[in-house]
C-alpha cells in the first residue's frame, strides 16, 4: 500500500474537495466552491491516497461567489480560526505532572485561558471533569486531581 498524503485545512484541502465535487457532481463552480469551503472548515486533517495534483490545486476565483456568501464565509472562517487556535494536545498532562509535579502542571494549565478550552483539553487527554464546574481555577484543580489519580493508578498497576 502506498503512503498517503496528509492534508490540513487550507487551500490544498479545499482544492482536494473542490476537485472531487466537480468530478462527482453536476454542481456549478460557485456551489462546488461553497461546498468545498464548508467541508474544509468541518475537517481538521485528513489522510488521502489520491491527492489533487499541484496544477489542479489552483484556487477558484472569489468573483464566482456572491458578496453575501463571501461575508458569511468570512464570519464562519473567523469563528473556525478562533476554535482552531487551541490545540488540546499541546502537551501531555500526565507527562507534565510526572516530570514537573503539581506546580509544573498548574503552570502549563495557566496557559489555557478559557473554561471551554480547559474542558476540551480534559476531554482530549481523557481526564474526567465534572460538568458543573464553571470557574477556570476549579476546572484546573479538577484536572490536576484527576491526572494525579491516573498517575497513581498507573504506578500501582506497574508495581
Amino acid at each position: 500500500m502506498s503512503k498517503g498524503t496528509q492534508l490540513w485545512p487550507g487551500e490544498k484541502m479545499q482544492a482536494f474537495f473542490r476537485a472531487h465535487i466537480q468530478r462527482e457532481t453536476a454542481l456549478d463552480d460557485a456551489a462546488a466552491e461553497k461546498l468545498a469551503a464548508a467541508l474544509t472548515k468541518a475537517v481538521n486533517r485528513m489522510l488521502v491516497w489520491d491527492a489533487v495534483p499541484e496544477a489542479a490545486a489552483v484556487p477558484a476565483p472569489a468573483s464566482t461567489m456572491a458578496k453575501a456568501e463571501i461575508d458569511a464565509d468570512a464570519a464562519a472562517a473567523e469563528r473556525h480560526a478562533r476554535a482552531e487556535n487551541f490545540n488540546p494536545y499541546f502537551f501531555s498532562a500526565l507527562v507534565a505532572l510526572a516530570k514537573f509535579g503539581r506546580e509544573g502542571l498548574m503552570k502549563r494549565l495557566q496557559e489555557i485561558k478559557s473554561a471551554e478550552h480547559l474542558r476540551a483539553f480534559a476531554e482530549a487527554q481523557h481526564v474526567p471533569v465534572e460538568p458543573g464546574l464553571k470557574r477556570t481555577d476549579d476546572i484546573r484543580k479538577a484536572i490536576i486531581a484527576a491526572v494525579e489519580r491516573r498517575l497513581a493508578d498507573r504506578k500501582a498497576a506497574a508495581s
